[in-house]
């Protein structure tokens, strides 16, 4: 709260005010104030925060806020344009993407000559780039118990079972392992739907023979864990594990390349490069990575179009892929955290070709 207060001036505003509602929850309100209720609006200033929120949460916002003055009121807008008038507010930095069109009319309506000015994106993410050790051990926590479930999951029988089954049993033992839920929808892709780089989990049934990448992902305390792994059903063919080598060389490239002040961009290049000498360059359809917070993609974003250099506290994903259409494809992928003496692998599946039956 006091670190983005006090740049307010910088911003050229006099306040800011986060909004966040069921139906567009902002991820800064909650990383700012810990508040996890699902409506509420904040308004900061360079000396003092408020938290309007509604009787169902009076007590939530007491034991999960501090340094904030809370006000249980029945309409935020009416609140909030009252505390903005009342401290002479003309300047006022949102969160264009989390205020609807209606509120901000509204607000605006009410408080003469007011000025809203969107905020980037990127300005509140700056805070958020780079962990804290207690971030990173709660995304640790969630990649553990993704991680774990995903080791469960993969002994038990894959042939003949539908994609969607296995990603239910996956998203059951991340619950039973303590997590608040999936990170974002579980793929399980088989054969040619392995191809699909977001191929979500169908209901085709599983067959011998079949790649399958199973990318997952579950959230523990407000933060996310990402993951994927590429399985063979059975015996994998001679193609089958060059497409594998391939990928794999790439995703170790990329691990070695790792550390403070590397750009994403060129880390990017190094796997692209690998996999293009073997010979399946255009196969690779996507960045090679993303940073993991409090949501599951976030800066710093690692592709040919990426912009900044990795930073100590930094946690992302390396995840090259091949995908042929009509064939099937790989992905491997390992969560990463950045630290003082180099990368930590917080994921713990193995990125060999995983065989399964």
């Amino acid at each position: 709260m006091l670190e983005i207060g006090s740049k307010l001036n910088q911003l050229r505003v006099d306040a800011i005010l986060l909004n966040s509602s069921e139906v567009l929850i902002s991820t800064n309100l909650r990383y700012l104030t810990g508040f996890t209720g699902s409506d509420a609006t904040v308004l900061i200033t360079p000396s003092e925060g408020h938290l309007l929120t509604d009787g169902r949460y009076k007590t939530q916002a007491k034991e999960e806020t501090t340094g904030l003055e809370i006000h249980i009121v029945r309409s935020r807008l009416d609140s909030a344009a009252r505390l903005i008038k009342a401290r002479g507010i003309k300047r006022l930095g949102i969160e264009a993407g989390r205020m609807t069109q209606e509120f901000g009319r509204e607000l605006t309506r009410r408080v003469r000559d007011l000025l809203l000015v969107p905020l980037s994106r990127v300005f509140v993410e700056t805070l958020r780039i780079r962990k804290t050790p207690a971030e990173k051990d709660k995304i640790k926590t969630a990649a553990k118990i993704a991680s774990n479930a995903c080791r469960d999951v993969l002994k038990g029988a894959l042939v003949g079972r539908k994609e969607a089954d296995v990603a239910a049993d996956l998203e059951l033992l991340f619950r039973r392992g303590g997590a608040e839920g999936t990170a974002f929808e579980t793929i399980v892709a088989s054969g040619p739907r392995a191809a699909l780089p977001h191929g979500a989990a169908s209901d085709k049934v599983i067959q011998p023979g079949e790649l399958i990448v199973v990318d997952y992902g579950c959230r523990f305390q407000g933060y996310s864990s990402d993951e994927t792994v590429t399985c063979i059903v059975g015996k994998a063919s001679k193609r089958q594990k060059e497409i594998h080598k391939t990928v794999y060389d790439a995703h170790m490239r990329a691990l070695e390349a790792v550390r403070e002040g590397v750009s994403v961009r060129e880390l990017d290049r190094i796997a692209r490069q690998s996999i293009d000498h073997a010979g399946y360059g255009k196969y690779f359809l996507h960045g090679l990575g993303h940073g993991v917070g409090m949501e599951t993609h976030e800066a710093p974003y690692l592709s040919p179009r990426g912009k900044g250099v990795l930073q100590e506290g930094m946690v992302f994903t390396i995840e090259p892929g091949i995908y042929i259409e009509d064939y099937g494809g790989v992905r491997l992928e390992s969560l990463v955290y950045l630290g003082g003496s180099g990368p930590e692998i917080l994921s713990e599946m193995p990125k060999d070709l995983i065989s399964v039956s």
